[in-house]
């Protein structure tokens, strides 16, 4: 028969043991809400037309993929800003926002009206739809990289069509 005392040191480590499994797991899904957090609060500094500094959500190390081009910090706010002159009411809905490890996926569709110049486009006052894909990297509670997938295509025909 084992010894009751040997019995007790063994349920204690199992027990603790799996305390620290718990804990793990609580700080793993702390951290993905804060990933997701952030990204729910670019996407409304992106909503509201991006007033102010792009620090608290991007670090200055940032690296961007869209499509085939690659970018820094600055070339991304330049082109958001540029975007949001030719589309002032743009608004981007989250249809899907997942978090693994430290990447965010957002699937999102946009609706904007074209009120200013995009892409040697004059400006034609359509309302235009669109959708995207992005995955962000999260390091040091800032978007640190992220690869997009826009269609781009679809917005361009919608603002040419006769």
């Amino acid at each position: 028969m084992a010894d009751p005392a040997l019995m007790r040191i063994g349920l204690n480590i199992v027990s603790r043991t799996e305390s620290s499994h718990i804990a793990e797991r609580a700080d793993v899904s702390t951290d993905l809400e804060k990933h997701k957090e952030l990204i729910r609060q670019w996407i409304a500094f992106s909503n509201s037309g991006f007033p102010g500094k792009f620090d608290q959500f991007i670090s200055a190390e940032y690296i961007g993929h869209l499509g085939a081009a690659r970018m820094d910090r600055d070339e991304l706010e330049r082109l958001e800003r540029q975007f949001s002159v030719a589309f002032p009411d743009a608004h981007h809905a989250i249809d899907d926002l997942i978090a693994e490890g430290d990447r965010v996926v957002l699937r999102t569709t946009a609706r904007a009206t074209h009120r200013g110049d995009f892409e040697g486009i004059a400006p034609t006052d359509r309302s235009v739809e669109f959708t995207g894909l992005v995955v962000y990297r999260i390091q040091n509670g800032r978007i640190a990289e992220s690869w997009g997938e826009v269609d781009f295509l679809r917005l361009i025909r919608e603002l040419r069509r006769p």
